[in-house]
């Protein structure tokens, strides 16, 4: 009996250690690895809650636990409400250059201050927080790439551990497109962020939904018709504009300027986006020349010349506003245009009909 007894203990503990081994040390992975996991949100919206494992563990957070971003659940079943991330969070992961935890807190804070956070708090279902934009993106892995397989070994030559060096290199890969060679030749690449077309698709989901940007211009408290017809037409108004005409043509034309192009700054930090009459921001009146020559590929003697006036024209954003003439000298030449090509396609199609029906009867 005590055999018996020892034996099904054991088998328990046995069981217990090898599924302790697969999951996180905090155990979230224990059900929401289940294929099928879902929620029904107050919108009676079917929201998917299950983790691919796999992946989770080859992604940009695989060695973050579950806890150190959601630290508000404390308890099992933990509610709904307390499952937003804290992004702000310090992590065990040490940064590199510092030694100490790594932190997103600056970040944050400049988001806080933006047009994006500084009234999230009162309307969170409006704006974008940093789950809207960021996805825990999957990692290449440096030995299923041929032309990574070479650089580990060059990265070796300085730094040890092939551990350590295949971590910082599938990081620094992340940051770029990289390439997939076959036989010597790169034959294509793999993209770790959003080319310049994704971004404007990114942006646009909201600020092309004006039913949406209506409600935050009310917590805005923005009145001026036209700085109102100025923000509902920001997507529409880019999209015919040169910038968009030439990103559109060539995805990864760096040469066009996308949203966060102009609206950023040139430091690196794409969360300060601030509005025009913030002496921050990469629009204001005394800064926007800077950005638009920011690139030698861009404007580069806007800020020479002190071109503002130039930046700030309407042709930067061609607003659709009626009493515009040029707008409408716009409007003209764009409808002469598709008229024409219309009519041309159609005779040609007529043509080319007519002359196979000729044949036919031939």
């Amino acid at each position: 009996m005590r055999a018996l007894v020892a034996g099904v203990l054991g088998a328990l503990l046995l069981g217990a250690t090898v599924q302790a081994v697969s999951i996180e040390d905090d155990g979230c992975l224990r059900c929401h690895r289940l294929k099928g996991l879902s929620t029904v949100t107050k919108e009676n919206v079917v929201k998917d809650c299950s983790i691919n494992d796999a992946l989770y563990a080859h992604s940009v957070h695989r060695n973050v636990g579950c806890t150190e971003c959601h630290d508000r659940v404390e308890q099992y079943p933990h509610r709904r409400e307390n499952t937003a991330p804290n992004c702000a969070n310090e992590c065990h992961i040490a940064d590199p250059s510092t030694k100490r935890p790594f932190s997103h807190e600056e970040i944050v804070e400049t988001w806080k201050e933006s047009v994006h956070g500084r009234n999230y708090d009162k309307a969170p279902n409006l704006y974008p927080d940093c789950n809207y934009c960021h996805v825990n993106s999957i990692l290449a892995r440096p030995e299923s790439l041929e032309l990574l397989k070479k650089a580990l070994g060059e990265c070796s030559v300085c730094h040890e551990g092939e551990e350590w060096i295949k971590d910082r290199l599938s990081h620094v890969a992340f940051k770029g497109e990289v390439p997939v060679g076959k036989n010597g030749f790169v034959f294509k690449t793999l993209k770790g962020r959003r080319d310049g077309w994704e971004v404007v698709e990114l942006c646009a989901s909201c600020h092309g939904d004006e039913e949406k940007m209506e409600k935050a211009l009310e917590i805005e408290g923005i009145e001026d018709e036209y700085m109102r017809e100025h923000i509902l037409k920001a997507v529409e108004s880019y999209k015919v504009t040169m910038h968009a005409k030439m990103l559109y043509l060539d995805r990864t034309d760096t040469r066009a300027a996308d949203c966060l192009d102009c609206h950023t700054n040139s430091d690196g930090n794409y969360h300060d986006i601030f509005t025009a009459d913030d002496t921050r921001s990469s629009i204001h009146p005394a800064r926007i020349a800077k950005t638009c020559s920011r690139s030698s590929e861009c404007h580069p003697m806007a800020s020479a010349m002190n071109m503002k006036n130039f930046a700030v024209t309407k042709w930067v954003h061609m607003y659709p506003l009626p009493e515009n003439l040029g707008q409408k000298i716009v409007w003209i030449v764009e409808w002469v245009f598709k008229v024409l090509v219309t009519v041309v396609l159609l005779f040609a199609s007529g043509v080319v009909i007519l002359d196979l029906l000729r044949n036919l009867r031939k």
